[in-house]
Parts: structure tokens; C-alpha cells; sequence
């Protein structure tokens, strides 16, 4: 729970979250820690919900609202972390693109590879069912209009690539607000 703890505090940290927005979870054998539903990840210190991976439990309605889509993301990759952040730059960027974008820097480009924008409600199983299916060949992903999932076998690892997703997006904002790199238009319509 500390690792929980300290990573939801670097998120904000970092400008990645702020408010009751975002979670963040880890696999641990058959159960998922969780943060609460409405909780601030900077202030996980009570605020970690214990759940079964595989079944359902009378606690998720005191985890997040997005506690189906870690789920599905568990039951469809190796991963043992997922965090879900609202970084300003990749939501911006989500409502300006089509299926994804590729980063333009060239360390996002290495880690990361394309970043795929999925559809679907906040906490929904067709989000799950996207997000999981996405996360199968990606290391992140972002909820368009609404802020990266990403993926990771540490939750360390898995701060690492949403930050990578706010950079690239930044640059990518940066670069195209400049005159430089195509257009949001083609991009968009691609």
C-alpha cells in the first residue's frame, strides 16, 4: 500500500492529476489494491480498497469507479500496476487526434511507441473492454476527453509511462501550436 501511496503523491506531484481525479491500483496475486472512489491521490494514506481480481466483492462500492476497467486490464495482460492520471496535455491532444498519435519526441517514440485514444463511459465495460484490448500490445493509452491509462509490471514502471504520455503529448502540442508537424485537422480526419 505504500508503494500505492507514494506514486498517487508523485502523480500530482508531477501536474499529472490534481483534485479527486485519477487512480491507481496494483495486483498483488489474486486481489487488486485500489484507490477509494473520490479519493486524492495524494492522499492515499486510508483510501487503499482491497478486492478480489476475479470475483465480485461488497467493498467495490467504495473503490474506484474505474475498479472493471483495472480488472479487465489485469485479466488481459501481465501487467501488476495500472494508473490512470488527468494530464491537461494528453486530454487536449485525445480531442484533437483519431485513433491515436505517435509521439514526435524520440524517447516517448522508444518507450511508448504509437498511443493509441480509445472511446467508451467513465467506469463502463465497453471502456474496459477497449482499454484492456488496447493495453494487450500498448504500454498506454488515452481515454479521449479524459486523461492516459497506462500499464506497468511496477507501479514505478507504470508512473514512468504516464509520464512519458503527458511529454509526448506536450511536444506534440508544442511542435503543432509552433506551425510544425502536420496539422490537428488531418490528424483528426486521418
Amino acid at each position: 500500500m505504500d508503494e500505492l501511496v507514494l506514486y498517487g503523491r508523485k502523480a500530482v506531484e508531477a501536474g499529472l492529476a490534481h483534485s479527486h481525479f485519477g487512480n491507481i491500483s496494483k495486483r498483488v496475486g489474486g486481489e487488486i489494491l485500489i484507490s477509494a472512489t473520490g479519493s486524492m491521490l495524494d492522499a492515499l494514506e486510508d483510501a487503499i480498497v482491497r478486492l478480489p481480481l476475479d470475483a465480485e466483492d461488497s467493498l467495490e462500492v467504495i473503490a474506484s469507479t474505474e475498479v472493471g476497467v483495472h480488472r479487465a486490464i489485469y485479466r488481459a495482460t501481465d501487467a501488476l500496476a495500472v494508473l490512470h492520471t488527468h494530464s491537461p496535455h494528453a486530454v487536449a491532444v485525445s480531442l484533437l487526434v483519431g485513433d491515436g498519435f505517435e509521439p514526435i519526441d524520440s524517447e516517448s517514440r522508444l518507450l511508448l511507441g504509437r498511443i493509441p485514444v480509445v472511446e467508451g463511459e467513465v467506469g463502463g465495460a465497453e471502456l474496459a473492454e477497449r482499454a484492456a484490448a488496447a493495453l494487450v500490445d500498448h504500454k498506454a493509452l488515452v481515454i479521449r476527453g479524459h486523461g492516459p491509462l497506462v500499464r506497468g509490471n511496477t507501479v514505478d514502471e507504470a508512473f514512468v509511462y504516464a509520464c512519458c504520455v503527458e511529454h509526448a503529448a506536450r511536444v506534440l502540442w508544442l511542435v503543432r501550436t509552433a506551425g510544425g508537424v502536420g496539422s490537428w485537422r488531418e490528424e483528426r480526419h486521418a
